[in-house]
């Protein structure tokens, strides 16, 4: 697909709406299975995420819910983006309030940035999103961008975007080793997002990639999971906000090594490798806690 069939102006107009999502208990289990947890079925801090008795939503899954429910902007063939070249490069979540294991929210996202790098070079595409309860009650924003390889060279601006600070220079003070599943993407696509470089071959080796590769979204909540693991053992209430940036693809079936700097002052720098490829895959991680 030849990257000046970018329609970047339908892009900017798409009509966004309110989504409204229902989950139960059965969603919040299976986004929990999909990050790992329960992989230690003894483990009675991970139980409450996987099992339905005092069930606990982990915070990551609010990435899910409303996203795949209105993301026709991606994959409507009239914008033209291509969906094989197309990588999830950052995300972050600040949680305003708690939210329950099942119920409702709504969900809008917003267009906040499209950056022409340029023919061959590809686009940024940098959106936005809210979730509210029913009441209108303000619970999450998440922000994230998406790297369009095979999109540059549309005629759009060019321009900086803020960065994700560095972690820090030293040995991290807490690591976490978590597995992934080699079914881990065939798990997390059920939640919505069916992009076929997840699960097909054959797409993923038109992408650049020697087998499907696992959703950033997984691989986010997957270090999510090891930072939690590592610096608040499970206890999640304390989470207000986790952001980073995807460095390189994961492999379900891939062992995940956390690293965590914790600065003690409610803040904290994380990042996720692949000791088995010597591969950094989540970078400029930063997690802010409740005092």
């Amino acid at each position: 697909m030849s990257s000046a069939t970018l329609d970047q102006e339908r892009l900017r107009t798409w009509p966004f709406r309110d989504v409204r999502v229902t989950y139960t208990e059965k969603d919040t289990i299976l986004y929990a299975l999909s990050i790992g947890l329960g992989a230690d079925p003894t483990d009675a801090a991970q139980l409450p995420y996987v099992y339905e008795r005092d069930l606990i939503a982990f915070p990551t899954m609010l990435t899910t819910l409303g996203m795949y429910q209105d993301d026709q902007f991606i994959t409507d063939p009239g914008v033209g983006i291509d969906l094989s070249q197309m990588l999830h490069t950052e995300m972050a979540l600040t949680i305003h309030r708690p939210f329950p294991a099942t119920g409702e929210v709504h969900s809008r996202i917003s267009i906040d940035r499209l950056i022409d790098r340029g023919e061959g070079r590809g686009a940024i595409l940098d959106f936005s999103r809210q979730m509210r309860s029913a009441s209108g009650e303000l619970i999450a924003t998440e922000s994230g961008s998406f790297f369009l390889r095979g999109n540059g060279g549309f005629g759009g601006s060019n321009g900086e975007r803020p960065r994700l600070p560095a972690v820090p220079d030293r040995p991290a003070d807490r690591t976490a080793e978590i597995d992934t599943s080699r079914s881990a993407a065939l798990l997390f696509r059920l939640i919505g997002d069916r992009n076929p470089i997840h699960v097909d071959p054959e797409v993923a080796r038109r992408g650049g990639f020697p087998a499907p590769i696992l959703h950033g979204g997984c691989t986010f909540g997957v270090a999510v999971h090891g930072v939690v693991r590592s610096l608040l053992n499970y206890q999640t209430e304390r989470l207000r906000h986790v952001g980073a940036r995807f460095s390189a693809p994961v492999l379900p079936g891939d062992t995940l090594m956390i690293e965590v700097w914790d600065h003690g002052d409610g803040r904290a720098a994380f990042r996720a490798s692949v000791p088995a490829r010597e591969m950094v895959v989540v970078d400029n991680g930063v997690v802010v806690l409740d005092q």
